[in-house]
């Protein structure tokens, strides 16, 4: 048995999120909420290295959607970054 000292107790304790989610998804419910097809969601996973993906067993995948949430506020633009032309309301 290790035994681990109080720093390190609490180090490991702060890694934890403040919020922990009702319920962790599934590749649809995480496609669902991010508005995106399995298949883009899938892509996603496979082109950002930081994608937030919980893996249970090698064919079992969860998602953890306050994860989703940071990750996807990480990616978020101001629209003057992107052509917007098309946009109703420019």
């Amino acid at each position: 048995m290790t035994v681990r000292s109080r720093k390190e107790r609490q180090s490991s304790e702060q890694e934890i999120p403040a919020t922990t989610p009702a319920g962790l998804l599934e590749v649809e419910e995480a496609a669902a909420w991010l508005k995106v097809s399995r298949s883009k969601l899938f892509e996603l996973m496979r082109d950002h290295e930081d994608f937030p993906v919980i893996q249970i067993s090698d064919k079992i995948i969860r998602f953890d959607p306050n994860s989703l949430y940071k990750w996807a506020l990480k990616r978020q633009r101001r629209a003057g970054r992107w052509i917007v032309s098309e946009h109703p309301f420019v």
